[in-house]
């Protein structure tokens, strides 16, 4: 259940940012362990994959955790970068 749990967060959490596919591996981790918990807290009643997510992380985003805020930075740079 966990493991599938963490696999919808990645697929969401990348979704969610509207970033290209092509992510490096740790800033994907990253997002998978330090954005579980906000996922959960306010956006786990949503289809992983769907826009409402996307929507979901925007919305909330001031309530995320500061360690999944810096994650969500980090990805971000990395997709720019790559």
């Amino acid at each position: 259940m966990l493991a599938r749990i963490a696999l919808a967060l990645l697929a969401t959490t990348a979704g969610a940012l509207a970033a290209p596919s092509a992510a490096t591996g740790p800033d994907r981790a990253a997002l998978k362990q330090y954005c579980t918990g906000d996922y959960l807290t306010y956006c786990g009643d949503l289809a992983p994959d769907s826009p409402e997510v996307h929507a979901c992380f925007k919305q909330n985003k001031a309530k995320l955790s500061p360690n999944c805020q810096s994650a969500i930075t980090g990805y971000m740079k990395a997709q720019r970068k790559g």
